[in-house]
């Protein structure tokens, strides 16, 4: 018997597997920016992907675990994923280290998949969880991303007189506000440029207001 009709229905070639599951994740976000998540079904999303409706079932438990497999790409957890080597960020210089996250975030963020995802999440926060799950996701990123603030205040070239914690959230707030706001699913070229200089208007007043005369110096 040929591995052909070895493969059970749904089940995709090994070297085809993981090409259907991105294909998965770009419907589902495509009908979740569009319908909502409640609204969207999962044969919805095999038929926008153009696969069979068992084909879902062996990359993603459910409809929620596909949400959450976006959501661990493009929404607050995806600063993990940006920066996995805090002692590395750490070690380099806060304005550096801070302007190359920040670089990065927003190439995810404008990116059309990111602007696709930010009116996702303003539906339907976190998936299953909503809004307080979208929460929970924003204060585990935060706590993980206070590390290298925590050591820059300690050599002294970040203000100390708040919470490491805190200045991450001054930092990123603004961020994600920009993101949902400022960054619709058919943002124009002009929208984009509007959008970056935003964010360097933010970055240049939270470093001036955060780093120290040693950093500086």
């Amino acid at each position: 018997m040929t591995d052909e009709r070895k493969r059970r229905p749904g089940r995709p070639r090994r070297d085809e597997g993981q090409d259907t599951r991105q294909l998965l994740l770009d419907a589902a976000l495509e009908l979740f920016a569009l319908k909502g998540y409640a609204a969207t079904s999962v044969r919805e999303i095999a038929k926008q992907a153009e696969v069979h409706d068992s084909a879902i079932y062996f990359h993603f438990a459910n409809k929620d675990a596909l949400y959450t497999a976006l959501f661990e790409q493009m929404g607050p957890p995806s600063l993990e994923a940006l920066c996995p080597d805090l002692d590395a960020m750490a070690s380099t210089a806060p304005d550096q280290a801070i302007r190359e996250l920040v670089d990065r975030l927003f190439e995810v963020w404008s990116s059309p998949r990111g602007r696709r995802f930010a009116r996702v999440i303003q539906r339907d926060g976190s998936g299953q969880d909503g809004v307080r799950g979208l929460h929970t996701a924003i204060e585990a990123a935060k706590h993980r991303l206070a590390g290298p603030f925590k050591a820059w205040q300690a050599a002294g070239l970040l203000r100390a007189d708040q919470p490491p914690e805190q200045l991450v959230w001054e930092l990123m707030a603004p961020l994600d506000t920009i993101w949902f706001l400022r960054l619709p699913p058919d943002a124009s070229d002009e929208e984009l440029i509007g959008a970056r200089s935003l964010v360097e208007a933010h970055l240049d007043y939270f470093l001036t207001c955060t780093m120290t005369k040693e950093a500086t110096s």
